[in-house]
């Protein structure tokens, strides 16, 4: 389980690295293009990897439902998003607003599967969040 709890973490920190990178790309050549830059070199990395470590195993694609890749497209449209914003509003303030974001759709997401249910820790965690993105308005 630590394992996880670790990786977790450093994607975490990896997405936090990106948006700030990626941010400033934003700023000298627009958010779209920041994004679209983003996303080609992912691509071009992942290729890559399924290639050498996959070896080119695509047939359990098409098992995956057709919404499952609208992840995609939402992705894509977050580092839009985070291109154009981290550089406008600094990389701590865009992280805990990203963050508060994730917490509470990642609460909606689990309030709608029967197995999980809600717990007063995890709204306690999302309202201290969102309370740290209110404290930070008091930090100039």
């Amino acid at each position: 389980m630590i394992g996880y709890v670790l990786i977790a973490l450093t994607a975490g920190a990896f997405v936090g690295m990106s948006r700030s990178i990626n941010g400033r790309l934003g700023m000298d050549r627009g958010a779209f293009k920041a994004s679209f830059w983003n996303h080609l070199s992912g691509f071009l990395l992942l290729t890559v990897f399924v290639l050498l470590f996959e070896r080119g195993n695509f047939h359990t694609l098409g098992l995956a439902p057709s919404w499952a890749f609208t992840g995609g497209i939402i992705g894509a449209g977050f580092v839009a998003v985070s291109s154009y914003v981290f550089p406008r509003i600094g990389a701590a303030r865009s992280a805990l607003l990203i963050i508060g974001g994730q917490m509470i759709a990642g609460l909606m997401i689990d309030q709608l599967q029967v197995a999980s249910g809600l717990h007063a820790g995890q709204v306690i965690g999302v309202v201290l969040i969102l309370l740290g993105i209110y404290l930070t308005r008091f930090s100039r």
